[in-house]
């Protein structure tokens, strides 16, 4: 129940965290030749995007905490 309760808290985070995982496995399987990657997948910069998140995400609690000062 609490694992619940901080996910719940921390979902903008572990959303990022999942999809950044998911998407270094997909590379991983396409470089060992176990998936064939569609042209366009290539093309995406998901740790690019996923560190501009989790910085978004961060001046977003940070500004947060200092409003309830």
């Amino acid at each position: 129940m609490k694992v619940v309760q901080l996910l719940g808290k921390a979902w903008p985070e572990t959303t990022v965290l999942f999809s950044s995982m998911a998407y270094l496995i997909i590379r991983i399987l396409a470089d060992v030749n176990k998936i064939n990657l569609a042209t366009w997948f290539e093309y995406y910069d998901i740790p690019t995007i996923s560190l501009f998140l989790i910085t978004f995400i961060l001046l977003y609690r940070s500004e947060e905490k200092d409003d309830k000062w």
